[in-house]
């Protein structure tokens, strides 16, 4: 009996301490959605009497409810879904055509000196370019204006993803590099069991980035060159003044650059699992 008490009291106390924990948890998840639900609320709040209790600027813009009332329209047309679908479909293109290119062209730089003192200048002239100042130039040089759209998407993208490439693979600690090859490692060893582990996360950084950066380009690029996508039914809301209608397009967009970085982060941690937040 003497040896049993001690083992169901450290258990019991295990118990209370993990019950704590959990309703401390609890507690403070519950806290962070009511402050959320709070803010959000308060701000819809004032942005609903902003007319009635003349607050500047915001005052000019439709209250909420006219906002919900033009999205209930909207959302029963082809045309916001059609908007959709392309816009969509533009970013993941560009998109992606940037990772393909901007990965293997920054692991060749931080690699290969001789490739760095090569395409460095060449980037770092180019570079501090806007991508909607190439709107232009891309519509005279592309053959169509969908390929234009999509030029604009990947120099939205290419920029960042090439940067934090070279960045990390150039900040590899040199003794991993040593060791590894002190232990027989061969130079493909080198790369795809150090210096591309090791870049990963710089990598889904730039990816991450680059998403939010490509979708204010595809809009940018559909308002100007596009004559179908959310950017151009944006602009069209805007020149027939259907400014709630305006505003459903602007929360679409920022709910679709929200989803998408979500999709990169969750690809980041899949990919480098090492890197996840405890």
């Amino acid at each position: 009996m003497a040896d049993i008490s001690p083992s169901l009291g450290s258990g019991s106390a295990r118990r209370t301490i993990l019950g704590r924990a959990m309703f401390a948890i609890a507690s403070r998840l519950n806290l962070n959605f009511f402050l959320g639900v709070l803010s959000i609320g308060t701000i819809g709040l004032l942005w609903e009497y902003a007319r009635p209790l003349g607050l500047p600027l915001i005052s000019n813009l439709p209250p909420p409810s006219e906002v919900v009332h033009a999205s209930r329209r909207l959302l029963l047309s082809n045309l916001y879904w059609d908007g959709w679908a392309l816009s969509l479909r533009r970013i993941t293109l560009g998109f992606l055509i940037a990772q393909l290119v901007g990965i293997p062209v920054g692991l060749l730089m931080a690699m290969h000196r001789a490739s760095f003192n090569t395409i460095f200048p060449i980037v770092e002239i180019l570079r501090p370019i806007p991508p909607v100042a190439w709107i232009p130039v891309s519509i005279i040089f592309w053959p169509t204006r969908e390929l234009s759209v999509l030029f604009i998407v990947f120099l939205g993208a290419f920029w960042i993803v090439l940067l934090n490439t070279i960045g990390g693979a150039s900040n590899i600690d040199p003794n991993y590099k040593r060791a590894a090859i002190s232990l027989g490692s061969t130079r493909r060893d080198l790369f795809w069991r150090i210096i591309l582990p090791a870049t990963v996360p710089s990598i889904v950084t730039g990816m991450s980035v680059g998403i939010g950066i490509a979708w204010e380009m595809v809009i940018a690029a559909e308002m100007v060159a596009g004559r179908t996508g959310l950017g151009y039914l944006l602009w069209q809301s805007f020149e027939i003044n259907a400014i709630a209608q305006c505003i459903v397009c602007m929360i679409s967009i920022g709910i679709a650059g929200y989803v998408s970085s979500e999709i990169i982060r969750l690809f980041g941690s899949f990919v480098a699992p090492w890197q996840r937040q405890r």
